[in-house]
């Protein structure tokens, strides 16, 4: 009993199935115990008081010294008893003495953490948390007398990392150290620029036997391997002196090697009356520039939605959405069959909320399961489970019948819309 009432037992509300661990258990700081210490003393003080004073009259300091001293003692008790728990799953704080009270708040649910040092905690190493969350009502909040409190901050940071609720972010430096081992200077500008003019010019497309170039206001426009923005007279798309009117353009592979696509303007192509794209990129171009760019960015957001919409609806008996399908994919492929939950999201590149509902999902309906690595701050996998299997070789072949929704496009023009796709993705790092 005694035991109990000294005691939070904290190892008894760890989710044991769940392989939930203890990653950091708190106590409160020592300069918590300063109060009750301040209340003790006068009581003691009053208790040895009670020997100064006549045998009969004794009694009352006594009794007065011993409360004061109880409660001091108590207050002592319930700093000792009030413990914030980090564990790998969540934050809880347990306090209280002959009546408990927990306040539990999962990792995903924390948006900020606020720490506060005071001049005497930045003395004595104390500070105190401030937990903000998605909830309104928040049953924790305020954590105070935490001691080492940026280590502490660290360590649910960390543990929010390798939970797979937050993707690792690539240093914006690593996309600026190719620029700086290689500096340009006028003359490799001026160099390229002509080497690149030669080229242009000594190019002619090879058109079969007995064939007409396209002709286009009679005269023929073509582009092979030159950048436009180091040759402004060439263009891929409408400017100052072409017009205003939208273009049909097609890539062909000639075999050369440039890096940069070849490019034949066939004709000229008026919008669809009641293509609502066409009809915004044509009011775009008379207010701003880039107009092929626009119209190419619209279509490509619009024809991802019905993609995804197609695919959801194919793999909908299944009880399956495409995101959680590619999770399932990437588990599949996997030679472990487990991935860290981080990964997964950097893999997927999504938010981590969306790929946490996912493995959520499959997690309920016993297609993946979480695995914890052996280890005090081991990663959480996720493992694809042989009921998770069967389901994604199910889904691949519904999928692959389906055509992955692109049927209307050929293969040649699947695998040409691929290498364009790949060259931004590729860009963007």
């Amino acid at each position: 009993m005694f035991r109990s009432l000294a005691d939070p037992r904290v190892e008894h509300h760890l989710i044991i199935d769940e392989g939930e661990v203890i990653v950091d258990e708190v106590r409160r700081h020592f300069l918590a115990f300063v109060t009750p210490m301040l209340i003790i003393a006068p009581g003691l003080a009053i208790v040895a008081l009670s020997f100064e004073v006549p045998i009969r009259f004794a009694s009352i300091p006594l009794g007065i010294g011993c409360l004061i001293a109880l409660f001091g003692v108590y207050r002592a008790l319930f700093v000792h008893m009030d413990r914030f728990v980090i564990t790998n799953m969540r934050v809880f704080r347990i306090h209280g003495i002959f009546t408990q009270h927990k306040a539990t708040m999962p990792m995903s649910r924390i948006l900020d953490i606020s720490v506060h040092k005071p001049l005497m905690g930045r003395v004595f190493g104390y500070g105190h948390f401030v937990f903000e969350s998605a909830a309104q009502d928040q049953c924790l909040r305020d954590i105070r007398y935490v001691g080492r409190p940026d280590d502490r901050d660290l360590t649910i940071q960390t543990v929010i990392q390798r939970s797979g609720l937050r993707s690792a972010i690539k240093s914006f430096n690593s996309k600026d150290e190719g620029k700086d081992e290689h500096p340009s200077t006028d003359d490799d500008v001026q160099t390229d620029a002509e080497s690149d003019s030669s080229v242009a010019a000594d190019f002619e497309p090879d058109f079969e036997p007995g064939s007409q170039p396209i002709m286009v206001d009679d005269q023929r426009r073509y582009s092979a391997g030159v950048r436009a923005e180091e040759h402004p007279a060439v263009r891929t798309g409408v400017g100052p002196d072409v017009g205003t009117e939208a273009w049909n353009t097609m890539e062909i592979d000639t075999g050369h090697g440039f890096t940069d696509s070849e490019e034949i303007r066939i004709g000229r192509a008026s919008p669809a009356l009641d293509d609502p794209v066409s009809i915004a990129a044509s009011s775009w171009e008379l207010r701003w520039p880039e107009r092929n760019r626009m119209q190419t960015a619209t279509e490509l957001m619009r024809a991802h939605r019905l993609l995804i919409t197609d695919l959801d609806e194919k793999l909908r008996p299944l009880g399956l959405t495409y995101a959680r399908y590619e999770v399932l994919l990437l588990l599949f492929f996997d030679p472990r069959g487990a991935l860290p939950l981080v990964e997964l999201t950097d893999q997927l590149q999504v938010e981590a909320s969306s790929s946490f509902s996912s493995v959520r999902w499959l997690e309920d309906n016993d297609l993946i399961e979480r695995v914890l690595e052996p280890g005090d701050d081991g990663e959480v996998f996720a493992e694809i489970t042989p009921k998770g299997r069967a389901l994604t070789d199910r889904a691949s072949q519904i999928v692959a019948d389906a055509g992955f929704g692109l049927a209307t496009l050929s293969e040649g023009e699947c695998q040409q819309l691929t290498r364009l796709l790949a060259r931004q993705r590729r860009a963007r790092g």
